[in-house]
């Protein structure tokens, strides 16, 4: 063997999977990871109505009534991110004292 080169010792990568057999999944477990889900896809959506409604906005070019209609669209999707933020926290603090009495 090569003096310059040693031996070469794989890490184990961490498990990523969500079901184990040997770990129980608890329903406020369930609950954080279905949470999690939906409000990352409601995040994006909401972040995706953002930009669009900035488009509309941006290219209304003069026309009133499509400046509106792009300013109504920001202003419902800023609302839309401060709900699910709102709704993530209050469901995080309700998850984890379920978590502390079971």
């Amino acid at each position: 063997m090569n003096p310059l080169v040693e031996k070469a010792y794989a890490l184990k990568a961490p498990e990523l999977e969500i079901w184990s057999q040997d770990q129980t999944v608890t329903l406020a477990t369930l609950l954080n990871i279905v949470i999690t889900w939906v409000g990352i896809i409601a995040g994006v959506i909401a972040f995706f109505y953002l930009v669009i409604g900035a488009f509309m906005y941006l290219t209304a070019g003069g026309n009133e009534d499509g400046a509106k209609k792009g300013q109504q669209a920001i202003i419902n999707a800023i609302i839309g991110l401060l709900i699910i933020t709102l709704s993530w926290g209050i469901l995080s603090a309700v998850i984890n004292t379920l978590n502390r009495t079971s």
